[in-house]
This record gives structure tokens, C-alpha cells and sequence, in this order.
């Protein structure tokens, strides 16, 4: 059986040295300096070969560890690819749960400041606003117009229609009074029945006229349904005056809406400080 020959970098290297190694011989005996100078550059070519074998030692070691380098390499890159795809889900999860709390927490606030059968604000978020706007009229002076409403005879619609009709009356009052005010203007639920509405840089003249067309829009068109229901709205109107809390100017447009009702009902009634 043919084995292949062993290959030798340095084969033709060694063929001259063993050439060499015989003619050094040959010219031992030779007269003068030539076998003497033959001799020097033998031995010189020789450790030429052999720094060159050195480097070539060398050569094979740092490719081995090259080698060896690349494959760790390539491994830590793999290892790094992996851990990046799972920092891109878990980056992806994170968005999603931060997405998802962010419209928790929109959902929180809106439960907790909106009546959730008219879409208007409650009671609470309501007062609050009017501090703020109590404050900012202080400051500015340019107005702040109060309406207090209140359905009448709502009772007698539950009555006589359902609360299921109760319900339908109060949010279609909502989109009434929505449909006829600014987007500055901010209207909330205080009560069952009764709704008050805040008119910024509004005066007194102007907060009754605002008022006068919500309770005619609301009185001439009935609530459409198997037996229409007619409903009708008392409206009192104030403006801030002076150094009033928000609970003060409330108080007088309470007492204004009562004068309304006191006074026959579907009317607007205004007052001042």
C-alpha cells in the first residue's frame, strides 16, 4: 500500500546544507583561506535556515491561536446575537407593558372623574375645575360665568317611563348642552338630576344667553321614543365676584336655580353677588 510522502517546507534547504556539508569537506585540506571562508557561509546559510524554521514554528503557533481566537470569537458573537434577540423581546414585552399601563391609568382617570352615564365630569373633578378657574379669574379678571341646571320633574319620567327612559333623558341632555357650549367651557354631573356648567371670560349677559338657548333647544324637541317624553330644564346664572370661593359663587347660582323653580320652572333666572 502507496502512503504519500511526508511534505518538507524545508526539503530544498536541507538538499544544500548536505551539499554544502560534503564540499566543506572536500576544500578542508585546500591551501589559503577558501575552505575556511567556505565554511563561513555554510554555517551562515545554515542558521539562516534555521531562523526561518524558527519562524515558521512561530507562524504555525499564531495561526493556531488565531484560529483559536476567531472560534472563541465566533462563539461569543453568536452567544451576544442571542442575547440581543432576547433583549429585542424582551424590549417588545416591556413597550407592551408600558403601552398597557399607560392606558390603565387613562382609564383610571377617566373612572375617576367622569360620570360614567353622561360621559360629563362628576361631582368631585367639577369642583376641582371650578377652583382652578375661581383662580385664574382672580388673577385675570376677565370673567367667569356659573350656570347651575336642574331637569324638571325628572322623577315623574322614571316614574312613568323607567329608569332605562331616566337614563336615556339625562344623556341626551348631556349632548344638548355639549352641542351648544365652547370647547373652554367645562359642564359636570353635581347631582342626580341637576348639572352646572363653567363659561370662562364670560359675562353675566352672555352666561344667560348661553343658558337661554340650552333650555329652548332642550324644551322644543322632545325625546323621541314609543311615548315622546317632553323635559324641560331651570337654569341659574352668576358670575364671580370679589374675593368668593368656588363654593360661594355655587351657593348663589344654587339659590338662583331655586328662584327659577319657585318661579314655574323651565326659565332662567340670574343674580350677582
Amino acid at each position: 500500500m502507496n502512503s504519500t510522502p511526508e511534505f518538507n517546507l524545508f526539503e530544498g534547504e536541507e538538499r544544500v546544507l548536505a551539499r554544502a556539508g560534503a564540499l566543506s569537506e572536500h576544500f578542508a585540506g585546500h591551501p589559503g583561506d577558501l575552505g575556511a571562508r567556505f565554511e563561513e557561509l555554510v554555517s551562515a546559510y545554515r542558521e539562516s535556515v534555521s531562523e526561518k524554521q524558527r519562524l515558521v514554528r512561530l507562524g504555525d503557533r499564531q495561526q493556531e491561536q488565531l484560529r483559536r481566537i476567531g472560534s472563541e470569537l465566533k462563539e461569543k458573537n453568536r452567544i451576544l446575537e442571542e442575547q440581543s434577540r432576547h433583549l429585542l423581546v424582551l424590549n417588545t414585552e416591556l413597550a407592551h407593558e408600558i403601552e398597557a399601563r399607560k392606558s390603565l391609568e387613562m382609564e383610571l382617570r377617566v373612572l375617576a372623574t367622569t360620570d360614567p352615564l353622561t360621559g360629563l365630569y362628576n361631582r368631585r373633578r367639577f369642583l376641582e375645575l371650578g377652583e382652578y378657574e375661581i383662580q385664574r379669574w382672580q388673577r385675570t379678571l376677565r370673567g367667569l360665568a356659573l350656570l347651575v341646571l336642574d331637569l324638571d320633574h325628572f322623577k315623574r319620567v322614571n316614574d312613568e317611563h323607567g329608569h332605562a327612559a331616566g337614563d336615556e333623558v339625562l344623556r341626551r341632555f348631556a349632548m344638548v348642552c355639549k352641542n351648544n357650549l365652547r370647547a373652554m367651557d367645562s359642564i359636570g354631573r353635581i347631582g342626580g338630576e341637576e348639572f352646572a356648567i363653567l363659561l370662562p371670560e364670560t359675562s353675566l349677559e352672555e352666561g344667560v344667553r348661553i343658558a337661554e338657548k340650552v333650555r329652548s333647544v332642550l324644551a322644543e324637541s322632545p325625546m323621541s321614543g314609543p311615548a315622546p317624553i317632553s323635559i324641560t330644564v331651570s337654569i341659574g346664572v352668576v358670575v364671580a365676584e370679589g374675593q368668593e370661593t368656588f363654593a360661594q359663587v355655587l351657593a348663589r347660582g344654587d339659590s338662583c336655580l331655586y328662584a327659577a323653580k319657585g318661579q314655574g320652572r323651565n326659565r332662567v333666572v340670574s343674580g350677582a353677588a
